[in-house]
């Protein structure tokens, strides 16, 4: 029953979509018109043994993002980024300079093909409770709390079950490293 619900509201998702779409390329503004769908990330449904959002896991992680409009060619990117990044593309799209300041990246030389990454590394915290950080194939889980850690190589096991931390010590100090610059960077005090 909670499958049939599941792609029940899928459907109906779609449908509102289709619609605002559909409003937009008959109305007058459909030409100079960006439509950006993107939601909250994603949600554990027992993997793990954990339900809810409150982890590190890639499930739990990523999240939907799709740009469309007059000028944008069709196509995909798994490059790094985070949502705050649509401030500085909203910016661009709308001729308006980003402020001083804003750490937002503007994701247009990715949607131009110019560029294919603009991250080497993402920083993934969660309260005062997990931190990760992905280098895009090495992904490092800490505990704080409860002094532990986890060490995943998601190319060869992106649904992070295999800890790898015991055989890997050099990616963990390098990894370990990589998560101080972006504490320091992001001002993270929690622990």
């Amino acid at each position: 029953d909670q499958l049939c619900e599941y792609y029940g509201l899928v459907t109906h998702l779609d449908e509102q979509v289709g619609r605002i779409v559909k409003s937009v390329e008959e109305s007058p503004h459909a030409e100079n018109t960006i439509i950006i769908y993107t939601a909250d990330h994603g949600l554990a449904m027992g993997s793990h043994g954990l339900l809810g959002k409150q982890n590190v896991y890639e499930q739990s992680m990523s999240s939907p993002l799709i740009i469309n409009g007059t000028g944008i060619a069709k196509g995909k990117s798994n490059a790094f980024t985070y949502v705050h990044d649509l401030y500085a593309t909203i910016c661009d799209f709308a001729n308006i300079p980003t402020p001083d300041g804003v750490t937002s990246k503007n994701l247009l030389p990715l949607i131009r093909g110019e560029k294919e990454t603009l991250r080497d590394s993402l920083f993934l915290p969660f309260q005062n409770n997990q931190r990760a950080v992905n280098d895009g194939r090495w992904k490092l889980h800490i505990y704080p709390q409860i002094n532990h850690q986890l060490l995943f190589d998601l190319e060869s096991n992106p649904d992070e079950t295999n800890n790898l931390l015991a055989s890997h010590p050099e990616k963990v100090k390098e990894l370990t490293n990589l998560m101080g610059k972006w504490r320091r960077k992001v001002g993270d005090k929690d622990p």
